[in-house]
C-alpha cells in the first residue's frame, strides 16, 4: 500500500524530464509560474560554466554542471526544440532556469533558451 502511494508522489516529476524538451518557454506546467526564473542572460561566463539572469527583478548567477540539460526553443522559428550547450547562450537571450531542489542558490537542473528573437 505505501509502495503504490509513494509511486503516485513521484512518477509526474519523473515524467517531466523527458517532456521538458517540447515545452517552449514559460509552458512548465506548476513551474514555470511558481517556480523556475524566466529572464533574460545579462553574462555568459564560459570559464565559470555560468550565467547571470535577470528575471523578476532580480539578478541571480546560475551555475552550470555536467548534469545541467540545456534545451533550445526554437517554437518561434516554427522548428522543434533540441539540446544544446552553453555555447549556445547568448547576452540578451530569453532563458527559463530550473534550479536543483527548487532553491536559486543550487545549480540549474535544466536551461531553456529561446532561439529566433
Amino acid at each position: 500500500m505505501i509502495f503504490i502511494i509513494v509511486l503516485g508522489i513521484f512518477a509526474p516529476a519523473l515524467a517531466q524530464h523527458p517532456t521538458e524538451l517540447y515545452l517552449p518557454i514559460g509552458a512548465s506546467p506548476g513551474l514555470s509560474d511558481k517556480i523556475n526564473l524566466i529572464g533574460t542572460i545579462d553574462e555568459v561566463d564560459p570559464r565559470q560554466q555560468s550565467l547571470t539572469v535577470t528575471g523578476a527583478g532580480n539578478t541571480v548567477t546560475v551555475l552550470i554542471t555536467e548534469y545541467t540539460l540545456i534545451y533550445l526553443d526554437k517554437s518561434r522559428l516554427g522548428q522543434p526544440n533540441r539540446y544544446g550547450s552553453l555555447a549556445d547562450a547568448k547576452k540578451g537571450m530569453l532563458v527559463e532556469v530550473r534550479f536543483e531542489a527548487d532553491n536559486r542558490q543550487r545549480p540549474a537542473e535544466w536551461i531553456k533558451m529561446r532561439i529566433g528573437e
